[in-house]
């Protein structure tokens, strides 16, 4: 049995455009989507076909991927898995691959980047058993990024060889970046140097890959838990016990905060590196204020302002 698991929060315009692409393949057994406490439930998408099923968390204040997936992946009835973003149509042939004990397939994004398909990284297809073999989705990652190579690298290390679905065999709803952290992060539209970190896609991916490194991610952990509020054929409401969540230190936070900065004053910024290795985290932002101004024509106090 094969399960297509998507996910969405408040970008159903993407969803109700795939999704009728979705119902053209006969290889599906069931398509589960996740709704993610988007504004509208997506309850009507269940009249569009009998293996159409919605689950509704409740009462989440933001987006996580991995809590969302590995909700959707865990209450899917299929043995292989096909994990689709709800701005993806894939091909026939995606739809028909199978993962065996020893290999999964997942996009490339350094392939995919080639042909202006980066997010192809994020379509994956892999075995119930596969993935309960590295417990999952890694939910200590909750910002944007580096959530599937995560997932990729482990089932590597657990002995299973990636092959990669190719970008012609992806499609994508096209969209913004803007689009990409809409529901992570507060809206950030002001000219402060907080606010602009916070549109910079690496600078979140970069905290992921900070966490990841310390706090590896493994069945030593217990995943979200859920308490079933609603439940019938092809419809299903619950809430997480958000006050069991893992809890990620101040101090871990901070540190992982500093070397995103670093890495985002790195990759934006033209500086010595004789001179940046001796930058801490202040450093770090007057520069990327100034890039601000040279960049905008903004007033200096206005960029350095949350400092």
């Amino acid at each position: 049995m094969i399960s297509l698991v998507t996910t969405c929060m408040n970008r159903e315009s993407h969803l109700r455009h795939s999704l009728p692409e979705w119902l053209k393949l006969e290889a599906l057994d069931e398509i589960v989507i996740v709704d993610w406490s988007t504004r509208e439930p997506l309850w009507d998408l269940i009249e569009l076909d009998p293996r159409v099923r919605v689950i509704r968390a409740e009462g989440e204040p933001r987006w996580v991927l991995s809590y969302a997936y590995n909700l959707g992946i865990a209450r899917a009835r299929g043995d292989i898995i096909l994990k689709c973003d709800s701005d993806c149509i894939p091909s026939a042939a995606v739809a028909r691959l199978e993962p065996m004990n020893g290999h999964f397939f997942a996009g490339d994004w350094q392939t995919g980047n080639l042909v202006g398909k980066t997010c192809v990284n994020g379509q994956c297809v892999f075995s119930r058993a596969q993935w309960l073999q590295v417990n999952g989705y890694s939910e200590l990652v909750r910002r944007y990024g580096y959530d599937d190579t995560d997932f990729y690298a482990r089932l590597v290390a657990a002995g299973h060889e990636r092959r990669e679905v190719a970008p012609a065999e992806l499609a994508f709803v096209e969209h913004s970046d803007a689009d990409r952290i809409l529901n992570q992060t507060r809206a950030a539209v002001d000219n402060t140097v907080e606010a602009f970190l916070n549109r910079q896609l690496h600078y979140h991916e970069a905290i992921n890959i900070f966490i990841t490194g310390l706090c590896p991610w493994g069945p030593w952990y217990r995943r979200a838990e859920y308490t079933t509020l609603e439940h019938c054929e092809r419809r299903e409401v619950v809430r997480r016990a958000i006050e069991d969540e893992i809890p990620l230190a101040g101090s871990l936070q901070q540190l992982a905060r500093t070397h995103a900065i670093r890495t985002i004053t790195a990759r934006l910024c033209k500086i010595p590196p004789q001179i940046f290795s001796r930058m801490d985290e202040t450093a770090c932002l007057v520069a990327l204020a100034r890039l601000m101004v040279s960049k905008n024509n903004l007033q200096p106090a206005l960029a350095n302002s949350r400092l």
